[in-house]
C-alpha cells in the first residue's frame, strides 16, 4: 500500500505567520507555487494560497492594499491535514471531500512534515497504472 510519506514533498516552502502578504505573494510567484504552509515555531498554524492573496494584493474598489498586512490576518486556519502513515487513497478522498488542492502532512505533535498536492497523487497513480499495465501484459504472454 502506498503511504502519504512515500509521495509527499518533504521540504515544503513555508512562510512564518509574521510575514506580510506581499512577502508571501512574492515567494509564491518566484517559486511558481500555489500554496504556502504558515508556521510558527515549526508548528503548522495555517495555509495561504494564491487565491487568498488575490483580494489583498489587488485591493477592492477604491482601496489600496496594505503591504504590511500579515499573513496571519488572511490565512486559512482550519487546515485539512493528513499523517505521513495515512494511505494515499485516504489522502485522495480527503482532497475530494474538502475540495482542496493540497494537504499538509503533520506529525502527532502538529509539526509540519510535508505537503501533498493533487498533482503528486496523480503522478503516483500514473506510475502505478503503468506498472499494472506492464504486469498484465506479461501475464497475457503466458
Amino acid at each position: 500500500m502506498t503511504l502519504v510519506e512515500h509521495v509527499m514533498m518533504t521540504t515544503p516552502v513555508v512562510v512564518e505567520e509574521t510575514a506580510t502578504v506581499l512577502e508571501a505573494a512574492q515567494r509564491l510567484q518566484q517559486l511558481g507555487l500555489r500554496h504556502l504552509p504558515v508556521v510558527a515555531d515549526n508548528r503548522l498554524v495555517g495555509i495561504i494560497s494564491d487565491r487568498d492573496l488575490r483580494g489583498p494584493m489587488v485591493g477592492t474598489a477604491g482601496t489600496v492594499p496594505s503591504t504590511t498586512t500579515s499573513v496571519s490576518a488572511i490565512m486559512t486556519r482550519h487546515v485539512v491535514t493528513v499523517h505521513p502513515t495515512d494511505s494515499l487513497g485516504a489522502a485522495a478522498k480527503r482532497l475530494v471531500e474538502h475540495r482542496v488542492g493540497a494537504l499538509l502532512v503533520v506529525d502527532q505533535g502538529g509539526v509540519l512534515r510535508g505537503i501533498l498536492s493533487y498533482v503528486d497523487i496523480l503522478a503516483r497513480l500514473g506510475v502505478e497504472a503503468e506498472h499494472d499495465a506492464r504486469a498484465i501484459s506479461l501475464l497475457d504472454r503466458d
